[in-house]
């Protein structure tokens, strides 16, 4: 066995074995569970099947559902109390909105059409199309995000809808499905789980879900039917809170969760594999210290063994003295 010849070998086994073994700890670590605060709760139309919830400029705009109700709303945040209004098609069901620029945005459950409202007149002015099913939708400032009830999020072009990418939302490897309601906040997408009264942050990049909030409290005073679920994430940028209510329920609540503060600036600041790599360095210095010493050492055997090829080469092919001696006496 060659020992020279492994040590390099043994060494980057090491090192893959060190990387392998810090990656479940920084990108499949249990999706921590932070309290749920709540600040103070507000009036909210329990007519409302509310299907999307976004803060504007100080202004709370809200869609609701179902064929012949379905509408667009402008909303008092503190009394809860309906501003104006715009009324659907009865053929159609309003699902989740988003505001970009001086548009609203809101998808439909299964037409297949996203319509863009003016901000003001809460008008039609635009619409869009697309497959599938249409349940929640955020912007981030680049794409809107959109989510089909199943665990993958759609990233579209605010201009005319085109898809870009999509990603798949896993927790521990494991996909999470039935994603509903969605509120952008930087690098995170908070999401409504359809039927759970959990809210989940997901790592827009990577997809992993990095906090479960549990709201059911929030749903104890709430009707128990089947569809009046936890629906409707609006983020207030002003107390880094936000406002939460569900379909047909009679409250609205201003909540803040714990810890999502340092998850967001976690997420800002640096890329995972940065992160990973940055924390087993000394490890990898170590390594490559390790690998040049033994290259240089097997450089040195090498060269050791051609040297004494090429003096036993010599010492072969070189007369003895005592025969050097015996062919000069014969040619005297």
């Amino acid at each position: 066995m060659n020992r020279h010849g492994t040590a390099p070998v043994t060494v980057v086994a090491l090192v893959l074995l060190v990387i392998t073994c810090s990656l479940p700890a920084a990108a499949q670590a249990q999706s921590e569970t932070p309290e749920l605060v709540l600040i103070s709760s507000h009036q909210h139309d329990s007519e409302a099947f509310t299907q999307g919830l976004e803060m504007h400029d100080g202004s709370l705009y809200e869609s609701t559902g179902l064929y012949g109700h379905s509408s667009l709303r402008e909303v008092d945040p503190l009394s809860g109390q309906v501003i104006r209004q715009t009324e659907l098609d009865e053929s159609l069901f309003a699902e989740g909105i988003t505001v970009v620029g001086d548009s609203i945005v809101m998808l439909t459950w299964k037409a297949g059409v996203a319509l863009v409202f003016d901000i003001e007149s809460l008008t039609v002015v635009a619409n869009h199309t697309y497959s599938g099913e249409g349940w929640g939708l955020c912007y981030d400032g680049t794409h809107l995000v959109m989510s089909n009830g199943t665990s993958e999020l759609a990233f579209r072009d605010p201009e005319d809808f085109t898809l870009a990418s999509t990603l798949q939302v896993t927790e521990q490897g494991n996909e999470v499905s039935l994603l509903n309601e969605l509120e952008c906040v930087g690098q995170t997408v908070y999401a409504n789980v359809w039927g759970s009264d959990s809210i989940i942050a997901i790592n827009k990049s990577t997809g992993e879900v990095g906090l479960t909030i549990d709201a059911s409290t929030l749903a104890e005073n709430e009707s128990d039917d089947y569809n009046a679920v936890l629906n409707g994430i609006a983020y207030i940028s002003e107390q880094d809170a936000f406002l939460i209510t569900g379909k047909n329920w009679t409250s609205m609540h201003l909540v803040s969760f714990g810890g999502t503060q340092a998850v967001h600036d976690e997420e800002d600041s640096e890329p995972l594999v940065l992160s990973i790599l940055k924390s087993i360095w000394p490890v990898l210095l170590i390594a490559v210290m390790v690998i040049f010493l033994s290259s240089m050492r097997l450089l040195s055997s090498i060269m050791y063994f051609l040297i004494l090829m090429v003096t036993k080469r010599q010492t072969e092919q070189s007369p003895m003295p005592s025969e050097e001696k015996q062919e000069a006496g014969e040619g005297q």
